[in-house]
């Protein structure tokens, strides 16, 4: 294991963490937020701003700036540890913490979806000819090759019945297999073509805390898992025509160890962590977004967030663009709910941020994650009955000019 160990502490307020971290309790079992906990009462959540540029509830906490030097030490299975955690050589198999479990006969569900409606739903994605949803709150995963089907006519790829699977978050693929985090069970289930469709053939136990996003990085030929509760990210690699899959590196990033974390974004060689909520209310750190460098996951950045904003899903680099999906405010309210984007992370940290939640997507519910498939963005959503994903069209600078509710 590589860890990252940090001794630079600060003070925070302990009271409106402990605050927050009630509330996390009451709103998050599994990253998610169940459409009934939180609605105002007119029925609708409310956003950061009604207008189009928000400055409003910009407080920052100023903490810890992290402007000194990275004094981090870096640990590879308790040694210390100086160089790539991945180079971009084949992995050969010859360097790994475990290999998967095999999953004995077949694991297909061979069954059709019976939900009409989509309950949390977290992610949408494009593998080899077929859309496939992550239904989260029904526990299982749909697929099927057009967005018009009514979902009654949906297959399902896996489900609480026929694997276990329990509230699981994303799925992604190399070309070769697919990968999911089963959260609630702390697993990975690994799926690999056969003539009767995809199956489950091999399993991770013990994968962290509510692994939570998992994503495919092709520079580096892996697979990135995170932990979302324990501050650990879980990397995955196959040997060249090969699907047996290895758990190569398990990273622990102490600075995000005691923080509810939704999601992580690899861009351009870099890495960013989005704005958590603190776990248990013992955070001694600022609500900030953190930028790592993607091979030796030194840090780079980091950027203090405005508290209505503090409680973020995901991050998006769209042309121009930095696009910010938001849960909750540091206090763990819904209300709070929104999507931001600006040219730059430094303009989000300052609050300088323009609101395109209610005007592109209707508003009052929680948007979660953002995907691209075949040059058209997909937001999904919850909260709300009548919409749950949702595409939407940029221009070549990254703003937003178009959105289309599909399910």
């Amino acid at each position: 294991m590589i860890y990252f160990l940090n001794t630079y502490n600060k003070s925070r307020h302990t009271f409106s963490h402990l605050l927050s971290a009630l509330l996390l309790v009451t709103i998050t079992l599994s990253g998610c937020q169940r459409s009934s906990d939180t609605v105002t009462s007119s029925g609708q959540a409310d956003t950061a701003s009604a207008a189009d540029i928000t400055k409003a509830g910009t407080e920052v906490s100023n903490y810890d700036t992290y402007e000194e030097a990275d004094n981090t030490t870096i640990l590879n299975n308790g040694e210390p540890f100086d160089g790539s955690v991945i180079l971009n050589d084949n992995f050969d198999g010859s360097d790994y913490i475990r290999m998967s479990e095999l999953v004995e006969g077949s694991s297909v569900s061979n069954s059709i979806n019976i939900y009409p409606t989509l309950s949390v739903p977290t992610d949408i994605t494009f593998i080899d000819g077929n859309y496939y949803i992550v239904d989260c709150y029904h526990s299982q995963i749909i697929y099927n090759d057009d967005l018009t089907s009514p979902l009654t006519d949906w297959s399902v790829l896996t489900d609480n019945a026929s694997s276990g699977y329990s509230l699981g978050h994303t799925i992604v693929s190399d070309g070769s297999v697919m990968l999911a985090d089963d959260t609630e069970n702390n697993r990975v289930l690994v799926f690999e073509k056969r003539s009767d469709g995809y199956t489950l053939t091999q399993i991770f136990n013990e994968i962290g805390n509510k692994p939570h996003y998992i994503v495919y990085n092709k520079d580096t030929d892996a697979f990135y898992c995170w932990s979302s509760y324990s501050g650990e990210m879980y990397i995955f690699r196959h040997k060249e025509n090969d699907t047996r899959m290895y758990l190569t590196n398990v990273i622990t990033i102490q600075r995000l160890s005691d923080t509810y974390v939704r999601s992580f974004t690899i861009n351009d060689g870099d890495l960013y962590f989005v704005s958590g909520l603190p776990a248990d209310g013992s955070s001694n750190y600022a609500s900030q977004i953190l930028k790592y460098d993607l091979y030796s996951f030194s840090r780079k950045e980091s950027y203090n967030v405005p508290d209505n904003i503090a409680g973020m899903v995901q991050l998006e680099h769209i042309g121009d663009m930095f696009y910010i999906t938001v849960s909750t405010d540091i206090y763990g309210n819904q209300d709070a709910a929104t999507m931001i984007c600006a040219p730059s992370i430094e303009d989000i940290s300052s609050g300088n941020y323009e609101t395109v939640y209610d005007k592109y997507f209707v508003g009052g519910g929680t948007p979660y994650y953002m995907g691209l498939i075949n040059d058209t963005w997909y937001l999904t959503e919850h909260r709300l009955t009548d919409h749950a994903i949702w595409s939407f069209d940029t221009d070549t600078s990254g703003h937003i000019t178009s959105s289309t509710a599909i399910y």
